[in-house]
This record gives C-alpha cells, sequence and structure tokens, in this order.
C-alpha cells in the first residue's frame, strides 16, 4: 500500500524531527501573528509535490493565476464567488469527492478570514467543522490558515479542539501548540524562525522564547491583558512584556505564584494551555494492513495501560507478541473473532468484549469471511 509505514513531510526539516511528520489525515491550522506567516510553509509543503499523489489548492479569495504563479503543479479547486463551488456545500462535496482512496493527497486551503469574507464567520466556522474530520477520515493532509485575532474566540476554540495540529507564527518564532498523537514534549515546542530564499528556516529556541510563548498562548486563551497578567504574577507590565517576547525570564518563585493565580501546574503553563486530560493515540499504517499483527497504540508505564489494534484477514489468525502477567480485555470492533484461552475458545461478534482475569490470551481468529478488527487491551499487574 503506499501509505505504508509512511507519514508526510512538512517540508521544514526541525518540524519533521519535532513531529514525526504528519499523519495521514492530518489538518494543520497555521495561527498567523503577522500577515502571510503561514505562506513560507505552504510553499515548503508544496515544493514536495513528489510525495503526493494528488495535491491541490481550494481556493475562496485568491485567483487561480495568483496561485499558480505561488504555487506551481497544484490543482485549483475554485470556490470563488461567481463559481460553480462557491457556497461551502457545493465546495465540501468537491472537497470530497477530490479525495479518498489509497492516494498519497495534500490540500492547501485559502485563508479563513478569505472564507469569512464570502460566506459569513458562522459559516466558515461551520465549513472548517465538517470539513476537518471528513479529511481525517479520507486520510489526507490538509494546511489552514487563519488570523487568531480575526475571529471570535469561541470559533478559534472549536477550530482548536477538532483540529489534529495546531502551529503558531509570528514575532520570529514558530510554535506548536497542539500536535495529538505525539509525546507530550512536543506541545509547547518553540522555533527561532525565519525566511531565507522564500523558505523557512527553523532553529530550537532557549527556554525563555519557550516561556514567552506560552505565556502569551495561556494570556490570549484567557482573554486577558499583559497588565492583567503582570498583576496576577506581581510583577510590572514590561516584566511581562519582555518575558513574552523572550527577552528575559521570570523567576521561579514569580512563576510557581502565577501558576496557582491560573489554577494551572507549571508544566501546563510551560505548554501554554491546560491539560486536556487525555492522549490521544493516532494510528500512522495504513487502515488495509490486515496481516494480524498487534499495533501499538498506547503503551503508557504511568497509566498501566496498553491497546494494540489487530487486524485479522478472513480466515486469519494470530496471537499476542508477548506474555502478559494482569488483566487483558479484547473488543471486536468488526467481524467475528475467536478467542483461544487456557480455559476455553469463545466466539466474540462485533461490539462485544471479552475480559480475561486468568491466564491471558493465546491467540485469536477470524471465523469470517470478510476483515476482522478488534481492541487487545492490556492493565499490567
Amino acid at each position: 500500500m503506499k501509505k505504508a509505514h509512511s507519514r508526510a513531510s512538512s517540508g521544514v526539516r526541525e518540524l519533521d524531527d519535532t513531529l514525526g511528520g504528519f499523519y495521514w489525515g492530518d489538518n494543520v491550522v497555521w495561527e498567523n501573528d503577522e500577515p502571510g506567516g503561514a505562506e513560507p510553509f505552504y510553499r515548503a509543503i508544496a515544493a514536495r509535490l513528489n510525495d503526493f499523489d494528488f495535491a491541490a489548492f481550494v481556493t475562496v479569495g485568491r485567483p487561480p493565476e495568483e496561485l499558480h504563479e505561488s504555487f506551481s503543479g497544484l490543482e485549483v479547486v475554485d470556490g470563488r464567488s461567481g463559481s460553480e463551488l462557491a457556497q461551502p456545500k457545493a465546495l465540501l462535496n468537491a472537497v470530497r469527492t477530490a479525495c479518498g482512496g489509497d492516494r498519497k493527497e495534500l490540500l492547501l486551503f485559502d485563508s479563513l478570514e478569505h472564507m469569512a469574507e464570502q460566506w459569513g464567520t458562522e459559516a466558515a466556522g461551520a465549513f472548517f467543522i465538517h470539513c476537518c474530520p471528513m479529511l481525517l477520515q479520507l486520510g489526507a493532509v490538509a494546511y489552514w490558515s487563519l488570523d487568531p485575532r480575526a475571529h471570535p474566540q469561541k470559533l478559534r476554540r472549536d477550530i482548536e479542539e477538532v483540529t489534529q495540529c495546531v502551529i503558531a507564527v509570528g514575532n520570529g518564532r514558530v510554535r506548536v501548540s497542539k500536535a495529538e498523537g505525539r509525546s507530550p514534549r512536543v506541545q509547547g515546542a518553540v522555533f527561532r524562525y525565519r525566511v531565507e530564499n522564500d523558505a523557512p528556516e527553523l532553529e530550537a529556541a532557549p527556554a525563555a522564547a519557550r516561556l514567552g510563548a506560552a505565556l502569551r498562548t495561556v494570556r490570549l486563551q484567557r482573554g486577558i491583558s499583559q497588565g492583567e497578567l503582570a498583576r496576577l504574577a506581581g510583577v510590572s507590565p514590561s516584566a511581562v512584556s519582555q518575558a513574552e517576547r523572550g527577552r528575559r525570564g521570570l523567576s521561579l518563585e514569580t512563576l510557581l505564584h502565577l501558576t496557582d493565580e491560573l489554577q494551572l501546574t507549571l508544566d501546563e503553563l510551560l505548554r501554554g494551555e491546560v491539560s486536556p486530560g487525555y492522549r490521544l493515540a493516532r494510528r500512522h499504517e495504513p487502515p488495509a494492513q490486515a496481516d494480524g499483527r498487534p499495533l501499538r497504540l498506547v503503551d503508557d508505564p504511568q497509566a498501566g495501560l496498553r491497546v494494540y489494534l489487530v487486524r485479522l484477514p478472513p480466515g486469519g489468525s494470530s496471537g499476542p507478541p508477548f506474555p502478559h502477567k494482569g488483566v487483558e480485555l479484547v473488543a471486536v470492533a468488526r467481524g467475528l473473532v475467536q478467542c483461544v484461552l487456557q480455559s476455553g475458545r469463545p466466539v466474540l461478534r462485533e461490539g462485544e468484549a471479552l475480559l480475561v482475569e486468568q491466564g491471558g490470551m493465546a491467540s485469536w481468529k477470524n471465523l469470517g469471511d470478510a476483515e476482522a478488527m478488534l481492541f487487545w487491551i492490556l492493565r499490567d499487574g
């Protein structure tokens, strides 16, 4: 399969090293603190057209001739006023038709500001909230961009909640605000940033820059001014301004006091937002893989839980790759599966689960004439 064991490159080595590339289905929202902040990153991924089987720019405001000049080789999906795809529903259907199947697909979207100008803010937000999960399901990598100052806070929050990646650009810095399916250390990563020869160049930023970007993110999320944040921290507004720009840090005592006032942990403050309380396991191997090998989704020693995805072809069987001491659970998502235990061989239908408290799983077998899928969940003793 074309997507097997691969992810998509962002076109920027430092981002790829940090994120591990993009999962097929990732929607990447670029938040711009300055006009055109996302443009170099759009060009960087568009320069890797050979990595994709299909790549297109979805426009609602920019004319095709301008796009052909800036993004040579990309197809254009024209949703501008007066075109057949000028309405959100028609454009959504066109995007759905263009994607799907076992292809490596890239979509670059016009800014949310252009969509809001054409359709209104509410309709632009609704288009994103419908299109984003659709592209996740279809497995296409999509770039979106917005100016966070140009949209209501609720819309920005809705967009950030439904997408997979959020990357903030501005003030000479790039900050990973959200990266689902990656290690917790990735979120909050900050780079110094400049454009050389029309291409983005990144380098790891010092701790003060990471703190500054996180402070600004938290402040904007809370809707408070630098003066209000300074009052909560017990420092001058000038100290907060310099900290946000990465020119100086704040003492540990000040940070601990500020986290108490904001009701955050220090770790949450440094990540730039409240911990969502969950960890998403993103599948990076293709849905078509069905050789019975368990694919690890979650392996968290702290929580004591491990989760594996198992896909079995018709008549196929396999077993756990290692013995396990502790409680196990098999949940069948699709098909008819027989579980082989020391004490029996129960058969599970779609939507049924088996709890194994002693002995552990020996193997599982697909008894149906179509692919079966199950989750093998372990709780360590």
